[in-house]
């Protein structure tokens, strides 16, 4: 099988159902397939085989997906350490083994996890994942509605949202164009988050590497008329807007806080996947 052939006699991978297929018809799933990628066994093997195709089409792909994860750990672990015992992780995906609410739990076992996505399909996945986990939930929502998660009994049963917490973006402004105003939907949850809250974000960078795979993993998501919104490091800076800058600020992700000891790519600073958190005074 040659590389266009791979990259597009594939189904559409998604959160659900296909809207183009028959009636219940599962396809692909993109939060599987990430699963996938960082070691879990909570796929299935049209999952395993759009994984393979996507590594033909974007071999950088799952590299991104590995390091964005640790990011995420160290964001964690950082934020824990500074006394965050609540966490907000929006767009989720499945609570992967050593996510955030395991990482928070190495510092507080006390801490307390709502995971928020709009993809009712991985629901019971993320069940399964969470069973036995105190003070952690999967909640199916739009994380577009501030107000209805945080009013979410879920989301209150391990969060209140009048004492600090920190929100997790990860990712997530890659789905979300400009016409649909992203800095107005940061500005929102910002405004809903009490003083000494904190914002966690990574968002991939412009990048003609970056660009193609994602176009490619894209378009397989959602149908023909793909949206993938990379942005620029000034840009991603600009969603922290009205929030104290934790330093090293907004860098590449291999950069924000590494951990001693650990390797990192050859040149990290050239990584164009951007991190930065910020507190809310």
């Amino acid at each position: 099988m040659d590389l266009e052939e791979a990259c597009s006699d594939v189904a559409m991978p998604q959160g659900a159902l296909d809207p183009d297929g028959a009636a219940g018809e599962v396809v692909p799933n993109i939060a599987r397939i990430r699963h996938l990628w960082l070691g879990g066994d909570r796929h299935r093997p049209d999952d395993g085989e759009m994984a393979r195709r996507i590594e033909l089409c974007g071999p950088h792909i799952p590299y991104l997906v590995r390091e964005q994860r640790a990011l995420v750990r160290r964001q964690v672990r950082f934020l824990a350490e500074r006394g965050i015992t609540q966490f907000l992780d929006l767009g989720s995906g499945l609570p992967d083994q050593g996510y955030v609410h395991h990482t928070a739990r190495e510092v507080n076992p006390e801490s307390g996890v709502a995971y928020v996505d709009i993809d009712g399909s991985i629901a019971s996945d993320a069940a399964a994942l969470l069973e036995g986990s105190a003070n952690a939930r999967f909640v199916v929502a739009d994380c577009r509605d501030v107000a209805g998660v945080l009013d979410h009994p879920d989301v209150r049963a391990v969060l209140d949202p009048t004492e600090p917490f920190a929100v997790l973006m990860t990712e997530l402004l890659l789905h979300i164009p400009d016409s649909e105003n992203p800095e107005g939907f940061v500005a929102s949850w910002v405004e809903a988050m009490p003083s000494g809250s904190y914002l966690a974000m990574s968002h991939f960078g412009e990048d003609d590497q970056v660009l193609e795979g994602f176009q490619i993993f894209e378009s397989l998501k959602f149908g023909r008329f793909p949206r993938v919104n990379l942005r620029s490091r000034e840009r991603v800076a600009e969603f922290f807007t009205g929030l104290e800058l934790v330093e090293p600020g907004v860098v590449p992700a291999p950069l924000w806080r590494p951990e001693p000891n650990t390797e990192t790519v050859r040149n990290p600073a050239e990584v164009r996947m951007y991190a930065g958190v910020g507190r809310k005074g």
